[in-house]
């Protein structure tokens, strides 16, 4: 198949969306489809350029087997709720010519899109439409809850309410909507998303291949773990992530062991 993927983050940043966005185009590409995607200039962590890539300048070249297109954007220095927005409109606003482009003379069978970014969505059911192919909403985040719950947006009841609406509606557009986890899809059914559009796409780590060491980990003596169990938060450490949960979670477990049962039934002990 043809397969057109549109998302803001890319490799070579090494963190967050755009580790599960790139590492799905190049093995959609390995296991033998024509994949071409259009993307943003690397900027993450940091949120200042790549070496080696220019602010205002973008490319179009083949990265491991995949056709990538990098648009120009707006990268804040100082990335507060407002600026935020204005990344994504500009996002949004370069990224429209290149993918209609491919999709009225490159024609792909599934346009497929990741949010973040969601203002740059309706830019992929557009070029599904023109090209006469099936459209693909990928939720890695609910950025428009988490932006005003965390207080990155925050200009009243009533935007907050228009941004619910508009995001709803972009979720009612597209033929597949997925996200990854049980509870993420439930959260698209809470928005209107019909049952039989919602498809849970996971891109956890494989747990047949990353396993635990069968020897003691040299970690546990590197960072004087001396307990049975660890607790690990892994993802990004920003304002949206409301990370501060695992302040109060340390919190919890530190009074001591905490009964519940397991899904099988049986005891088990969370420390």
């Amino acid at each position: 198949m043809k397969i057109l993927v549109l998302g803001l983050n890319y490799a070579p940043e090494k963190i967050g969306i755009s580790v599960y966005t790139s590492g799905m185009a190049e093995k959609l590409s390995e296991i033998g489809h024509d994949v071409k995607v259009v993307v943003g200039n690397p900027y993450c962590p940091s949120w200042k350029i790549h070496e080696g890539y220019k602010m205002w300048k973008g490319s179009c070249k083949n990265e491991n087997c995949v056709n990538v297109r990098r648009v120009v954007h707006y990268i804040p220095k100082n990335p507060t709720g407002v600026k935020r927005v204005m990344h994504h409109i500009r996002f949004a606003v370069t990224s429209f010519f290149p993918v209609m482009f491919r999709a009225l003379f490159w024609r792909p069978d599934i346009v497929f899109t990741v949010a973040p970014s969601l203002m740059s969505s309706p830019n992929a059911w557009l070029a599904a439409k023109l090209a006469g192919g099936k459209s693909w909403l990928h939720v890695q985040d609910f950025e428009v809850e988490a932006s005003f719950a965390t207080g990155l947006l925050n200009n009243g009841i009533i935007a907050e309410k228009i941004s619910l609406a508009l995001e709803r509606k972009i979720f009612s557009l597209f033929d597949k909507v997925s996200s990854i986890s049980p509870q993420m899809c439930k959260k698209l059914l809470e928005k209107g998303v019909a049952q039989s559009k919602i498809y849970e796409f996971r891109n956890w780590s494989d747990v047949d291949v990353i396993r635990p060491m069968t020897m003691p980990s040299p970690y546990r003596k590197e960072w004087g773990i001396t307990t049975p169990h660890v607790a690990l938060y892994s993802g990004n450490i920003a304002n949206k992530q409301g990370i501060e949960i695992i302040v109060e979670v340390a919190r919890i477990l530190g009074s001591g062991p905490i009964k519940g049962d397991s899904p099988c039934g049986d005891d088990v002990i969370h420390w």
